[in-house]
């Protein structure tokens, strides 16, 4: 029953059943045909990894020799552990996440039994963990599924919340690739499997009549193991849900194979029980609302997974937590695994060329609704429905390349609009899906997706919302796509709600947009203000500008909301100074003098440039120059042109407000993406926003936002409106 030879280096070794002392329950096909509805709970943030993602449950199936066809369990609790490297105390909570990192949470009534946390791969990393109330902890892996387990000896009657970060293992989410090794194992499955499949597909004199039959004989003769699965998954994308499957044992198994019917959790079971005839290690993986299966090319050293779609109606209730206030140190490796696409049932020669062709009238339908809306007409009903049904299609597609899922419509936007949202009807959760899976292709294939977006994309967005009569229904959904939203839509969606939710009279709106604002995930980039080397006559210019601003007042009202009054009290046993006695404690013969002194100490600056435009500095900068300025700004600025010259001296003044020694001012910049630290603002022309983006500009992150983010809960934070005062300040300085 095994094709042991080909490209791919395959090795035999003879193994046991896996399955001794468990008990199988007896298969049952199911209903494919009644509609679904899941309950799903997030255990990690949605992106990159979606809830069918999880592995909760484990399971082989297995044609037993009496005929019957049974499930049996694998209890990650019950079978070997290992102790975990490292104790849980030296596990030191933190909410930084590292490139390769990702936060977890759930809540559990811990007890001195093992409880599995949820995985993503057979060998997640545990960097950090936390429980909320503080409860002592062991922890442990299961060698047999990688479950990752935690137990407590205290005896809690209450619920727990387990804060977690791991570190996944890329690997698992790639497939093996052509010629890649591969370690086959005799006895995985039992000798009535065996007999079955020869008899009645793979043996050789078969007369397969049944069609279904032929093309698993066809794909058996594959050498290669790697690509023969490859041709099954593909084969198994040809099944539909369209009729349940009768009879029971090695009866209902055959008519599964014939009828190729099923959805994920029948293709599972297929595609596992012919791994096993194959000699490939493979269990089902299922969690709340999908299965899959992973195989292992090494004898159960390391693991991959294979998805293999799904099928039939289903819905789900979805619950997320809160997911706090993480921080990442640099840009995340992490990315989805590959998305498989389901080649159309009865439409096996999907081409490449129908995609592209689909993708096409996919972009020009939607810059129809581009050109309607802008004129203030609704979209037909038709363009509507022939736009739905186009993406529908192109997302049963076969898989794509990189390159080609680069090249996804980029007028998507559109769907964001109110005029489109008021025609979604009743198909609003397909839209949203298409909206979803618009937003995840450009985050995964475009490096610049926030550039693209916000300089090109978001301008044309925001101008239709204002011609829009909208409403806080409008308002609302919004809040819900930004949850689930990458970053680079968040800043978009946060930025609409932030400008037009304070129109409407509605707390739950207005609490809504606050809360994410409040938690608005803060992620930027250090880059330098400095001078680079080489730039001499910069050098010397600002050179001079820093000995100018030493001459100049200071802000007497920046000055007052910095300076921290602070009263020193000591007692000594002898007079000094102006000194006053105690006399309880001269009595006692403690040191009973106390001298009082005051000193000022001086809060540190957050700049907070985002919304700085440079039409409004320079503006005002002109106004200045055309009013006359002193003579020594006019020396200063030499060869150089003079509003160039007096906003790199209005920087170096802002910052000679940083009297704090201990910490230097911080500069945000670029819609929150990037910040600067330093006295000496070199290249000031970053800390303006250019007008072709003063749309996005205008989001607008709480102090106290940014002050926890860079952890100084004692700074001052200066925003646009601030800072322009400070501007017409300093402009009155300079005036002759």
């Amino acid at each position: 029953g095994m094709g042991n030879g080909g490209k791919s280096k395959v090795t035999v070794r003879s193994v046991g059943l896996q399955r001794t002392g468990r008990l199988g329950s007896p298969y049952a096909f199911g209903d494919i045909l009644a509609p679904t509805h899941y309950k799903v709970t997030r255990y990690y943030p949605k992106h990159p990894y979606d809830a069918r993602q999880y592995r909760l449950f484990f399971l082989e199936t297995h044609l037993d020799e009496d005929g019957q066809l049974r499930d049996y369990d694998i209890d990650s609790t019950n079978s070997p552990i290992t102790a975990l490297a490292g104790s849980p105390a030296n596990m030191v909570w933190r909410d930084e996440l590292r490139k390769d990192e990702l936060p977890g949470k759930i809540t559990l009534t811990l007890n001195n039994q093992w409880q599995p946390l949820p995985a993503l791969t057979r060998s997640d990393q545990l960097r950090a963990i936390r429980c909320t109330p503080e409860t002592d902890i062991d922890l442990a892996r299961s060698t047999q599924t990688g479950q990752l387990l935690i137990r407590t000896p205290e005896c809690t009657k209450s619920p727990v919340t387990i804060d977690f970060i791991i570190a996944p293992d890329q690997t698992y989410f790639t497939q093996l690739q052509t010629g890649e090794p591969l370690e086959l194992q005799e006895g995985l499955c039992s000798q009535r499997l065996l007999e079955l499949l020869d008899e009645h597909i793979f043996y050789p004199i078969t007369n397969n009549t049944c069609e279904a039959y032929a093309e698993l004989y066809e794909i058996n003769q594959i050498e290669d193991i790697p690509d023969r699965l490859r041709a099954l998954m593909n084969w198994l994308d040809t099944f539909s849900s369209t009729k349940n499957v009768a009879g029971q044992g090695a009866k209902l198994l055959l008519a599964m194979f014939s009828e190729k019917q099923g959805a994920c959790e029948q293709k599972a079971k297929l595609f596992q029980l012919l791994c096993h005839y194959w000699g490939v290690p493979a269990l089902q993986v299922r969690n709340a609302s999908h299965r899959f299966v992973e195989i292992s090319p090494d004898g159960g050293l390391t693991w991959r997974q294979y998805q293999l779609g799904g099928g039939g109606q289903c819905s789900s209730d979805v619950t997320e937590p809160g997911w706090g206030q993480y921080r990442r140190l640099e840009d995340s490796v992490l990315k989805p695994p590959v998305d498989r696409k389901r080649t159309r049932s009865g439409q096996p020669n999907f081409s490449l060329k129908d995609g592209s062709d689909l993708k096409t009238k996919i972009e020009d339908d939607l810059e129809k609704l581009v050109q309607q809306f802008s004129k203030n007409q609704p979209a037909s009903t038709e363009v509507m429905q022939q736009l739905r049904n186009n993406y529908s299609a192109v997302n049963r597609g076969p898989e794509e390349s990189e390159a080609s899922a680069y090249d996804l419509p980029v007028s998507w936007w559109i769907l964001l609009s109110p005029q489109a949202f008021h025609q979604f009807g009743e198909n609003i959760k397909d839209w949203e899906n298409i909206i979803e899976k618009s937003v995840s292709n450009m985050a995964d294939y475009r490096r610049n997706a926030t550039f693209v977006f916000i300089a090109e994309q978001f301008p044309r967005l925001f101008n239709l919302i204002q011609k829009k009569e909208i409403d806080v229904r409008y308002l609302n959904w919004l809040c819900d796509l930004y949850h689930t939203a990458p970053q680079f839509l968040k800043c978009a969606l946060l930025t609409i709600l932030q400008i037009f939710s304070g129109r409407f009279d509605s707390c739950q709106l207005r609490d809504r947009v606050k809360l994410m604002s409040m938690s608005y995930p803060l992620n930027p980039k250090k880059s330098l203000l400095d001078a680079r080397k080489g730039d001499i006559e910069e050098i010397e210019l600002s050179k001079r500008c820093e000995n100018l601003v030493k001459t100049m007042a200071m802000s007497r009202s920046l000055l007052d909301r910095l300076s921290q009054p602070r009263i020193d009290q000591q007692l000594h046993h002898q007079p000094t100074g102006n000194s006053i006695i105690i006399p309880e404690k001269l009595m006692s013969g403690e040191a009973a003098f106390l001298n009082v002194s005051k000193s000022i100490s001086y809060k540190p600056i957050i700049f907070d440039c985002t919304s700085l435009l440079e039409k409004e500095v320079e503006g005002r900068i002109i106004g200045r120059i055309k009013s006359g300025i002193k003579s020594e700004i006019m020396e200063i600025s030499g060869s150089q042109e003079i509003g160039y010259s007096i906003r790199r001296i209005f920087f170096y003044w802002l910052a000679a407000h940083q009297l704090n020694d201990a910490i230097p001012p911080i500069w945000l910049k670029t819609g929150y993406e990037e910040y600067s630290e330093g006295v000496r603002p070199f290249r000031h022309y970053y800390l303006t926003i250019d007008d072709e983006v003063d749309s996005i500009a205008q989001l607008k992150l709480p102090p106290e936002r940014i002050k926890e983010y860079f952890n100084q809960p004692s700074a001052v934070v200066l925003q646009q409106d601030d800072l322009l005062l400070l501007l017409d300040e300093f402009l009155s300085l300079i005036a002759t």
